[in-house]
């Protein structure tokens, strides 16, 4: 179904409207539950960062990946509220797992969140008559309302002006005027939630006569018991005779009897009146329109000059592209620029921290353990925060200023010539932070065709998780020299980037030529006023993406460490290292110092190679040996499926196992000086580490991505087929860039 939009109707199936019961007033101390609501771009994140700061926490709902955000408000009256920040929504009728979460939460079913006692609608006052869709659904759902009126500022500077009594009287709940960016008028707010709100009752809804026969002969044959309220028996009908069952709330409330009969009523009315299914949606829009009349004054139109005159320029069909490819270059030049005197500090007091901790522990596995294992695999990655927060900056940045949205245009363009629309763009662009909610995000895609290759490219988007890889390689690689306004590990950074972005794009344009032949979809995009960007909302959002990737490195990363430690600490005995312990015992006896640290080497480079996971790394490495690798980065792809920022940690633990004393230097020193004892070479050069950056673009590594797509599809055939032809297009790529640059004369 095809979302409503400003100018008419569009055909959406009613929601299952469960009514519950208002809280009793006179809990004056408990504290209150409010819920944050609107369409998606109505301002509402930004009014929850207003009115809870620094005081949220963040997760996600049981069992899904959609995002969790709570937090608190102190009210006037000194009484605590609860904020959920509900995800943005169109309707109650769930098309995707936003959606879903929406009315779980309003109808009390998400378990581990209590139902709201008062929602705070928040609409853009300048798209009213598009908002005011989903409102009049909650107005029908029974429950306490405010609705906030957002970007009031914008109204004024066009000349709208909105009767707030005349709304009040129309919908029958507490209008506010407010403009969240600003902070104007949140004071009223506050107060408005901390009244007691009653619900409203109207009805905008206009049923043909036999419409409601049929609805008033289904609604008899439904049970009576306890959690079907009353009041909801005639809305559950209508949900019936709507339901392509799919819905497994609806088949809960009914009985199988009741649902066979709902779906012959449906075909016999299809045959009848074949516009019945619309008449939910007409009826809503009639009375939207009536009280967008009779509340909103247009006044003298007032364009914005300056604004037209920007879009000229910057979504332009050829100064556009060329624009947004400056600033995206400018942006990874300044992650690389900005971030690296904090890198140095964190690996700094990293390398100290380790140091000082294995001067206090005796020697033995404990203190390997410490210092080898856990602050060499987690404290080396935790070094990359700095850049993931500025990345996340910029991105904030764009979102807040009204860019972003220029972007997707840019983009549509061309994604139009593989046969995507720009509404492709948005999962896309989400797959930068991480593939699964931005795959996750292809349920707004209509067409299945287009769903799909979406999902199948979403992976090559380099997510947050390639990024410490990429540092670490070009920051032990790349010289820091300047080409024009940028340096050279700025521009590789981009380089990377953009790598995907064009692997996305040709596999789209395959898959759109071939299995997945199927037209251009048509893509409506509303272009949003520019704005200074909310600069509390956009460090609260850098904080967040901080913190996930903090406790990721407490988790998954250590446990990784821990293992990975065992899997290279044992076996530790073999004829070659027992041979090797004896030249020590002998160089140590004799006072040779330097022949005594040059055997301390050579004993942990052995005692490494024979361990569990130098031989995984041997079993590997004919296959990886043509890209340029050798058997410790094989053991960092095998690391890379838990997740892929693990490869840092790994070659943390790796390269300090094989050195006595690593812990002394950055990990970066010790990919540039490790040699291999057989040939006498470098183990990694630059043109190795082009390669392996390559192939960490282009492979499918992630086993939550892979389980995700598994589930979006519900096949495994589209996850096999990813991973084949991701590691397919990786090692082929590695192999033209390692093999072509020695052929070229690079090492």
């Amino acid at each position: 179904m095809s979302r409503p939009a400003d100018g008419g109707p569009t055909l959406k199936a009613a929601p299952l409207k469960l009514a519950t019961s208002t809280p009793a007033a006179g809990h004056a101390s408990a504290p209150r539950v409010v819920a944050i609501l609107g369409n998606p771009n109505a301002g509402k994140s930004t009014l929850f960062n207003q009115l809870t700061g620094l005081r949220q926490k963040v997760g996600n709902y049981p069992g899904v990946t959609v995002e969790k955000k709570t937090g608190s408000v102190t009210l006037p009256s000194g009484r605590r509220a609860e904020v959920i920040d509900l995800p943005g929504s169109y309707s109650l009728q769930p098309t995707s797992p936003d959606e879903t979460i929406v009315r779980d939460v309003l109808l009390g079913l998400q378990t581990d969140t209590p139902p709201p006692d008062l929602i705070v609608f928040v609409v853009d006052v300048m798209h009213l008559t598009r908002h005011l869709y989903l409102m009049m659904q909650l107005i029908e759902l029974g429950r306490p309302i405010v609705l906030a009126l957002n970007m009031m500022d914008t109204a004024r500077a066009r000349g709208v002006t909105v009767d707030i009594e005349q709304l009040e009287r129309d919908l029958g709940v507490p209008v506010v005027a407010i403009s969240a960016a600003k902070g104007e008028g949140l004071g009223n707010l506050r107060r408005m939630i901390e009244r007691d709100v009653e619900p409203s009752a109207r009805r905008f809804r206009r049923w043909p006569v036999h419409l409601e026969r049929v609805l008033g002969s289904l609604e008899k044959r439904l049970p009576r018991h306890s959690a079907l309220p009353e009041r909801a028996r005639h809305d559950l009908a209508l949900a019936l005779l709507l339901d392509d069952g799919e819905d497994d709330m609806l088949a809960r409330h009914s009985p199988p009897d009741v649902l066979d009969d709902a779906r012959i009523l449906a075909k016999r009315l299809d045959q009848l009146s074949p516009g019945w299914r619309s008449d939910d949606v007409a009826g809503h829009y009639e009375a939207i329109h009536d009280i967008v009349a009779r509340a909103v004054t247009s006044g003298t139109p007032r364009p914005d000059k300056l604004q037209d005159r920007i879009d000229r320029v910057l979504t332009h069909r050829v100064f556009g592209p060329i624009l947004f490819a400056v600033l995206m270059g400018a942006v990874f030049q300044s992650v690389f620029a900005w971030a690296q005197p904090a890198m140095d500090l964190i690996d700094k007091a990293i390398n100290l921290s380790g140091g000082f901790i294995g001067g206090l522990l005796p020697d033995g596995p404990v203190r390997s353990l410490v210092v080898n294992g856990i602050i060499a695999g987690v404290g080396t990655t935790l070094t990359f925060v700095p850049q993931i927060a500025i990345l996340f900056f910029f991105i904030g940045v764009l979102e807040e200023s009204g860019y972003m949205a220029r972007a997707a245009f840019i983009m549509d363009r061309l994604m139009g010539r593989v046969g995507l629309s720009g509404r492709a763009f948005i999962p896309l662009l989400s797959s930068f932070a991480c593939a699964i909610p931005g795959i996750m995000a292809t349920r707004t895609i209509d067409n299945r065709r287009d769903r799909i290759t979406t999902i199948m490219v979403a992976p090559f988007m380099s997510c947050s998780a390639r990024l410490p890889v990429y540092a670490l390689l070009i920051g032990a690689f790349i010289p820091n020299i300047w080409v024009g306004f940028l340096t050279l590990p700025g521009i590789t950074l981009f380089a990377m980037y953009a790598l995907g972005v064009i692997a996305a794009i040709a596999v789209a344009a395959v898959l759109k030529r071939t299995v997945l032949a199927g037209g251009k979809p048509l893509y409506v995009m509303e272009l949003p006023p520019y704005r200074m960007p909310q600069w509390g909302s956009v460090f609260l959002s850098v904080r967040e993406r901080s913190v996930v990737f903090v406790q990721q490195a407490g988790t998954v990363i250590l446990a990784v460490s821990i293992v990975l430690w065992f899997l290279a600490s044992y076996p530790r005995g073999g004829a070659d290292a027992a041979h090797v312990e004896q030249q020590l015992a002998a160089a140590t006896a004799s006072h040779d110092v330097a022949g005594a640290h040059q055997l301390e080497r050579e004993l942990a480079g052995v005692r490494l190679e024979n361990s569990f996971a130098g031989r995984v790394g041997r079993f590997l490495e004919p296959a990886i040996r043509p890209l340029g690798f050798d058997w410790r980065i094989g053991i960092g792809l095998v690391t890379s499926l838990a997740a892929r920022e693990v490869m840092v940690s790994t070659m943390a633990t790796v390269y300090h196992m094989g050195d006595a004393d690593a812990h002394s230097s950055s990990l970066r020193e010790q990919l540039r000086d490790t040699l291999d004892p057989r040939t006498g070479k470098h183990t990694c050069t630059p043109l190795v580490a082009v390669s392996l950056m390559v192939f960490y673009v282009l492979a499918c590594q992630c086993m939550s991505t892979v389980a995700v797509v598994r589930r979006e599809t519900n096949s495994w055939r589209w996850p096999i087929f990813m991973i084949v032809f991701m590691n397919a297009m990786a090692w082929g790529a590695s192999f033209v860039v390692f093999q072509g640059g020695r052929l070229l004369g690079f090492s």
